[in-house]
């Protein structure tokens, strides 16, 4: 195991992060924390007026809102939230660093251009990324979900194609900075890419 007080996990929704993170914090007993938990504490104690970023989808219809609007505009809506929910996340990272209070935080909110700016020893981040095709199964495993609403097979769409965006923009950027990723495909288990995601962190 490498001296990592934080490691970060990150990819695209759907990809399996959160799974693999809960297995990682328990392998070495370290605290385990989603950035979606984070951003819904945050959200409970700011105003759309004072955090514009991370109330954009508040009391709006979630499905209605992914079949109006275009895969490009849902990952530009997400990069604007993920911006502005990044300086708590950062507080965070620094200051279990700093304490050297092991914690493993997941979550598609953590961008790798981001995280490669922390300037700060013990912190690692690995990066889960897959085919089109694992969103896309994912997603169908997933249907029950979808068609609770009109148009389900539009809103499944919508949903694949902005997976598949952010991961290939995860992708891109991970590789560009020389930060680890561990390829995912189906039929991967949990137990698999867990296995992959720790043999890479104790070579590093």
């Amino acid at each position: 195991m490498n001296n990592a007080t934080v490691i970060l996990l990150g990819g695209a929704p759907l990809v399996g992060k959160t799974a693999v993170a809960r297995k990682l914090a328990g392998q070495w007993a370290y605290g385990c924390v989603s950035t979606d938990d984070l951003a819904d504490a945050i959200t409970a104690v700011t105003t759309p007026q004072s955090h514009p970023h991370l109330h954009l989808l508040e009391q709006k219809d979630h499905r209605k809102y992914f079949i109006k609007h275009t895969a490009a505009r849902l990952v530009a809506d997400a990069e604007y939230l993920n911006e502005g929910l990044w300086p708590a996340l950062k507080k965070i990272i620094i200051k279990h660093g700093e304490r050297a209070d092991p914690l493993v935080i997941e979550g598609w909110h953590l961008m790798p251009h981001r995280v490669a700016q922390l300037d700060q020893k013990g912190i690692y981040s690995l990066w889960l990324v897959a085919e089109r095709e694992f969103f896309e199964q994912k997603v169908h495993q997933q249907a029950e979900l979808f068609h609770q609403t009109a148009m389900a097979d539009e809103l499944m769409r919508k949903f694949i194609e902005r997976s598949t965006i952010i991961n290939d923009n995860i992708r891109q950027a991970a590789t560009s900075l020389s930060l680890p990723i561990v390829e995912v495909s189906p039929p991967d288990t949990t137990e698999e890419i867990y296995e992959r995601c720790l043999e890479v962190i104790k070579q590093s």
